[in-house]
């Protein structure tokens, strides 16, 4: 199925890097915006932050065929960079004593038979076991079909959980870490249970409202994109598909969030900058748990090395027609937050010497 192998690139994108520092200047910025269009993409949008101040850039078009520049700051669906927001929120509830780390799943959730070992720390780390809807394994077919009218569609978070609660863990709970999606459905729930709000609106009022994030929306079942923004493409085996409206249900907490370059930027600065989570929820955050030699995670948060020491914290993201992904050096001196509007072809190689030249200088 091509969405899981674009979902995995997501994480993967970094791998094999190695530490060459490139020249960071705006136009080698530009040159690799460039590349990353020659290679394949509609379309693909940058907002890099150094000491030296903040720069943006764009390349490629709106519209495939059509001849309109990518506007600076035009938004985009962040895809799983929506993890990111929902355990900072879930993280804030936690500190206000709403909710435990170590809580039980099941018991605020017990309509659904979870496994008493599963925790809200092991939702958040991926580490629950719990089989993921959106891509399947072991041996299950996903619950959302790789197709136009699955993404098109109005799902209900009830209806991901049931299904993989209804499946064997793929191992116990903490004992090995796998990415599922339905983990970030589950801390939806959890979210909205312990605040006894709807998801939207605590995000919007803990995260985007405080740091004013204008540009960032959680459009529940809303499928347009408002403002300037480039279209995605996706092929599902009969030739490219415009597929900028989707349903965000399919994704919801786990994905669903529409942003900017700018606004990811001014999220990951008040998040990693002590912002919006108490210092020991932020540990809690940053506590990497090592998964292979390309990146480690810890609670909605990667941590990616990039060679010789130079390591980006952050998200990618990826929903049908849009990848992302968002990093900050752990000292807050550089970062890089990148929208691509996918058509076709493999931009993997020049996406990471962009990321190189802006996160591995010395």
């Amino acid at each position: 199925m091509r969405r899981v192998l674009l979902v995995l690139s997501a994480a993967m994108m970094f791998a094999g890097v190695v530490h060459t520092p490139a020249a960071a200047d705006p136009g080698g910025w530009q040159r690799a915006l460039d590349d990353i269009v020659a290679s394949g993409a509609a379309g693909v949008q940058a907002h890099v932050e150094t000491p030296s101040g903040p720069w943006d850039g764009t390349a490629g078009v709106v519209r495939l065929g059509g001849g309109e520049p990518i506007p600076a700051g035009a938004r985009f669906r962040i895809g799983s960079i929506t993890k990111t927001f929902t355990a900072t929120a879930l993280l804030q509830l936690v500190g206000e004593g709403r909710i435990g780390l170590d809580d039980g799943v099941a018991g605020w959730l017990p309509e659904y038979g979870f496994d008493p070992r599963i925790t809200v720390r092991t939702v958040l780390a991926q580490t629950s076991g719990l089989p993921d809807y959106l891509n399947g394994g072991s041996g299950y077919a996903p619950l959302v079909g790789d197709s136009l009218g699955d993404i098109r569609r109005t799902w209900q978070p009830s209806e991901f959980v049931h299904w993989a609660t209804d499946k064997p863990l793929e191992f116990a709970p903490g004992s090995a870490w796998a990415y599922s999606n339905t983990n970030y459905i589950v801390a939806g729930m959890l979210i909205e249970k312990a605040s006894w709000l709807p998801y939207h609106v605590n995000i919007y009022t803990r995260i985007t409202l405080p740091l004013l994030m204008l540009s960032t929306g959680v459009p529940q079942t809303f499928d347009r994109v408002l403002g300037p923004h480039a279209h995605g493409y996706y092929d599902y085996g009969g030739g490219l598909l415009d597929v900028t409206d989707q349903n965000p249900s399919y994704v919801w907490a786990a994905g669903g969030i529409v942003s900017s370059t700018r606004d990811l930027s001014t999220f990951f600065a008040g998040l990693l900058g002590g912002r919006l989570l108490a210092p020991h929820l932020l540990a809690e955050m940053r506590a990497f748990r090592h998964v292979n030699d390309t990146y480690d995670y810890g609670l909605g948060l990667y941590e990616f090395r990039l060679g010789d020491g130079c390591v980006g914290q952050g998200h990618t993201g990826y929903v049908n027609g849009f990848g992302s992904r968002a990093l900050r050096s752990p000292d807050g001196r550089y970062s890089i937050s990148l929208s691509i509007t996918d058509a076709a072809g493999d931009f993997s190689g020049p996406v990471r010497r962009l990321v190189e030249s802006v996160m591995c200088r010395s």
